[in-house]
């Protein structure tokens, strides 16, 4: 907890800021390295302003995604009311993102060639339900034989024609599952120059190696942390600020702990309360946010605990503003030109925020009264008390007119 809570802090100090209105990002073969432009033709497909997602007609595209690993292998086993019954769910719970395998063993089983032969039907029923497929285009490659220049090239022909698409290279490339090459950021660049350019395309999750990060966007895994108290997983969250400002493309918390039927800790987490801060504070990042339960794995709609969660985790986009991410700038408590300068260390594991010159959202997070100590001007305006957080919205006060001798 110390090490995250430093590395925001760190974040803050040199202003968590980020460009917000910066012009189009450019498709990266490497992390710090050479870039080719993307296209700025009318595709359809997402484009990328800054650290945020826009649509083809420049409205702000909010990330609200799920995890549907099994979904594409539903399609090539010609379970087509299965996958329109996922979608349309999707559609009601208003996610605009499913996250899905376009290969894999083990709990499902879907060649390379079965998953490219379906994916253009997945795409155009996703489109139907106005969603879109973040496709995972490599997974289990260490026991699926794949040409893998050969798979990247035939998947983004796919996802260039259909304006729903976004292409994730590989699920976690540095895993006992991978094969060695699909690990090698030299290799991700090459498999990346396959993608066309209109298609925002990431390279895989950057917690192993942030050399991954030489997508149009970046992904990541938060550590499922369980300290202090089950509440780790959320307050790591925290430091994607910290990547948005050292990438200034758009970060996506793409698999963090899952919901679960029980608590696994370090794995699964059954707790409403601790999505719901989650989200929150993925959000007060200015991160998009996917939302993974074990389910998702299955591709099935969540029941029980994992809709509970899910619940909870969605409140985040009526509890702050649409457009909070692009509002302002992120600070963890007590950073330099923070709005709460101090709180109450016994009664939260955190407050963090995000402010513009004259208003602001504070996520404290812990069950106690964290008596927050604002910077001069500020107050409090309405304080929303939830299991495990309060949510504080903050504004600041008019100047006093200068007086003027008579």
């Amino acid at each position: 907890m110390l090490l995250v809570l430093a590395s925001i802090a760190a974040c803050g100090d040199s202003g968590a800021s980020v460009e917000e209105h910066a012009a189009p990002v450019a498709r990266s073969s490497w992390a710090q390295g050479s870039k080719r432009a993307r296209s700025a033709t009318a595709s359809g497909h997402l484009q990328i302003t800054g650290t945020h997602f826009v649509t083809a007609t420049g409205q702000p595209f909010p990330w609200r995604g799920i995890t549907a690993f099994r979904l594409l292998e539903y399609v090539a086993r010609k379970k087509e009311a299965d996958v329109r019954a996922y979608l349309a769910w999707a559609q009601s719970q208003d996610l605009t993102v499913v996250r899905v395998l376009a290969m894999g063993s083990g709990f499902m089983q879907l060649s390379p060639d079965e998953g490219r032969a379906a994916l253009g039907r997945l795409l155009d029923l996703a489109q139907e339900y106005g969603v879109h497929v973040e496709i995972v285009a490599l997974a289990n490659t260490r026991e699926l034989p794949v040409s893998l220049d050969e798979q990247i090239a035939a998947i983004g022909t796919i996802a260039a024609a259909h304006s729903n698409a976004l292409v994730e290279l590989a699920n976690e490339p540095i895993h006992p599952t991978q094969a060695p090459d699909v690990g090698k950021a030299d290799v991700l660049a090459a498999l990346a120059a396959r993608i066309p350019d209109d298609v925002p395309v990431a390279w895989g999750s950057i917690e192993t190696d942030e050399r991954f990060s030489g997508g149009d966007y970046v992904t990541w895994h938060v550590p499922r942390e369980t300290r202090p108290d089950g509440w780790g997983h959320v307050l790591a969250v925290a430091h994607g600020a910290t990547f948005l400002q050292k990438f200034g493309k758009p970060v996506v918390n793409d698999e963090p702990i899952g919901a679960g039927p029980r608590d696994e800790p370090g794995r699964r987490d059954n707790r409403p309360a601790r999505f719901r801060a989650a989200a929150l504070l993925t959000r007060l990042t200015g991160m998009g946010a996917t939302f993974h339960y074990e389910g998702g794995l299955q591709a099935t709609i969540p029941q029980g605990a994992e809709l509970a969660c899910l619940a909870a985790w969605r409140e985040a986009w009526t509890l702050l503003p649409a457009d909070v991410e692009s509002q302002g700038t992120f600070a963890a408590a007590g950073n330099a030109g923070a709005v709460v300068q101090d709180f109450d260390r016994q009664a939260a594991y955190g407050l963090f925020e995000r402010a513009t010159a004259t208003r602001g959202w504070i996520l404290a997070i812990g069950a106690g009264e964290p008596k927050v100590q604002l910077a001069p001007g500020w107050m409090v305006e309405a304080t929303k008390e939830f299991e495990g957080l309060r949510l504080i919205s903050v504004v600041r006060s008019a100047p006093a007119p200068s007086r003027t001798s008579p």
